[in-house]
């Protein structure tokens, strides 16, 4: 009788923790997951698309059955304040831009110089 207290308090205590909701920032793949929201790449950027709960079950009351979303969003709302996009990893920085080098025609230079060099063996 005593184990099944135990085991009924035990899950009574894992099912609360469940319900709380989550006050947590997201700043990782597995919290963006964890919270219902999906993990991107965008252009180089690791970015988590996640919904923002609304304001009325913000609190202790069951929002889709399994306390989904954020309650504030660390990163930029999109779509009248309904997701919050957040970047988890920027993107690398873009390299930057190289003038062009100009090229010059050394052909004749080099002919000059070839011309010369077998003007100069004949002579000798």
């Amino acid at each position: 009788m005593g184990k099944f207290r135990l085991a009924a308090s035990a899950t009574a205590l894992t099912l609360a923790a469940m319900a709380v909701p989550s006050f947590a920032e997201v700043s990782s793949a597995a919290d963006c997951e964890y919270e219902g929201g999906e993990v991107f790449n965008v252009q180089g950027a690791t970015v988590c698309l996640v919904q923002i709960r609304p304001e009325e079950y913000r609190d202790n009351e069951a929002y889709d059955g399994q306390q989904l979303g954020v309650n504030t969003c660390n990163g930029t709302t999109i779509s009248d304040g309904i997701f919050c996009k957040i970047t988890l990893v920027p993107a690398p920085p873009k390299p930057e831009a190289v003038e062009p080098v100009e090229l010059t025609d050394v052909s004749g230079e080099i002919k000059a110089n070839v011309v010369d060099a077998v003007t100069d063996a004949i002579e000798n």
